[in-house]
């Protein structure tokens, strides 16, 4: 029976050798052409490009490729300079990808990027990317050698671009501009553009953009003004913004980082979550608390996360217009300045939370450079009035150094909170912007702040609601 079964198995061996070598065995490169090119899409860049080596009817087969990826991983050295193999790639179909990222080294590569940039427009790329980014972003001079767009590439309608990225070119936008080419785009992306003209003028030809990044970009008009209706994330980091003011009902992200400026976010129903960074060294909290949710951030639903400096010398609570009605994460980041003796300026804090009544969850993050190691303890102030929160359930304050102020807001947050499941209270500073300590100060520094904490919060009442990590 082994055997039998042996020489079962040899005979289907040959009569699969004999079919093959009857029809001649399976040929890659008589599949139809849309197939073909559908195989080489799946492939790395340089997958595809080495499929020229194995016959020569295949040399000419991976120039249907339409990711084009030039960056330092996928091309060390060297450039396109055969121009029918451009063409060829032109008149085949349209480009999915041109992605070009390489640090700009001089004036004199202009003229080869311009080709780039032309020979993506003529493929009807989907997505262009040109990254001229240097490799030090801090190095100022190196502003003034920026390339220059061509923009006037994509002033006919032929384009079919849905994604740019452009990073450290200069952009000269005409007042007379006409754009037909952006019809299609849904995203831009400009990082590092000194954008000349009002780029109120671009996003106005930009009818179905959904995403719009700018970042550190110098602007001539300081001011954005627009209707993007169609418009649901929109990031502007370190502009230097003056004036903010957009209707863009199916907003649903924002992010700015900039000093404190009006802002107006008309019709953002369904805006869910908000990132605010104020780059300011005053104190910020009355802004808080009366421009944003006046300018229509009272519409975040899920979280919003704010970066924001804090004076402890500073008295008083700020006077509310507006309300986070929906909010139900907070997340603020604080630079506590001044004499950590001064309790009321983070004791203010608390006012923030009577602005959100459906509140849930609370994360202080907060770092005091002026706090002593130890703090005297002393008579600790109250709010003569306290706010109930019935749905806070977890507050999670970070950098804590048992200060007066930061005592302060701790037990006013457990005497308002009714259904507070936990305080987590972290002697870690946990922001960005901290300077870093070695390995043996830090130990030291956050075995003085526990012992500060569980003297001054686990020896109280609410002792069962609190972990001190």
């Amino acid at each position: 029976m082994v055997y039998g079964k042996v020489s079962n198995s040899k005979g289907c061996v040959r009569s699969g050798l004999n079919k093959r070598a009857r029809y001649g065995g399976f040929r890659l490169h008589r599949l139809p052409p849309d197939i073909i090119c559908d195989i080489f899409s799946r492939l790395r860049f340089k997958e595809a490009a080495r499929t020229s080596m194995v016959s020569r009817s295949w040399r000419r087969l991976w120039r249907c490729y339409p990711n084009l990826v030039f960056t330092r991983k996928t091309m060390l050295h060297g450039s396109i300079t055969d121009d029918h193999l451009a063409a060829t790639f032109i008149s085949r179909r349209p480009l999915k990808n041109f992605i070009v990222k390489f640090p700009l080294l001089g004036r004199d590569d202009a003229h080869h990027i311009d080709g780039w940039v032309s020979f993506s427009a003529a493929s009807r790329a989907g997505q262009i990317v040109l990254d001229l980014c240097p490799e030090d972003q801090e190095d100022t001079d190196m502003m003034n050698g920026m390339y220059s767009f061509p923009l006037h590439i994509f002033f006919s309608g032929d384009n079919c671009v849905r994604y740019l990225s452009l990073g450290f070119v200069s952009l000269t936008i005409p007042p007379d501009l006409n754009l037909s080419g952006f019809t299609n785009l849904k995203k831009l992306g400009l990082h590092m553009v000194s954008i000349r003209g009002d780029l109120q003028c671009l996003l106005s030809h930009c009818n179905v953009l959904e995403w719009l990044s700018l970042t550190q970009c110098s602007l001539q008009h300081r001011s954005i003004c627009q209707k993007l209706r169609r418009l649901r994330y929109l990031c502007v980091r370190k502009c230097r913004l003056q004036k903010l003011h957009l209707q863009a009902p199916n907003l649903t992200e924002f992010e700015l980082t900039n000093y404190p400026i009006p802002i107006v976010l008309a019709e953002c129903l369904n805006l869910s979550v908000a990132t605010i960074e104020l780059v300011s060294f005053s104190d910020c909290l009355s802004y808080v608390s009366t421009e944003l949710p006046a300018g229509g951030l009272y519409h975040v639903q899920d979280r919003l996360s704010i970066n924001m400096t804090v004076r402890t010398e500073s008295r008083g609570f700020a006077e509310s217009i507006g309300r986070f009605n929906n909010l139900k994460h907070l997340i603020l980041n604080i630079d506590v300045q001044g004499s950590s003796d001064n309790g009321s300026g983070i004791l203010r804090l608390a006012s923030l939370l009577e602005m959100a009544p459906c509140l849930e969850e609370l994360e202080l993050n907060m770092y005091c450079p002026s706090a002593p190691i130890y703090t005297k303890r002393g008579q600790l102030d109250k709010l003569s009035s306290v706010c109930v929160h019935k749905h806070l359930r977890t507050v999670r304050m970070t950098g804590f150094d048992s200060t007066r102020g930061q005592l302060e807001l701790a037990f006013q947050i457990l005497r308002s909170a009714p259904n507070l499941d936990r305080l987590i209270v972290d002697p870690m500073v946990r922001v960005a912007w901290s300077p870093r300590l070695d390995w043996s100060e830090q130990a030291d520094l956050m075995l003085v702040r526990r012992m500060m904490a569980e003297n001054r919060l686990l020896r109280s009442e609410y002792r069962h609601m609190i972990t001190l990590l």
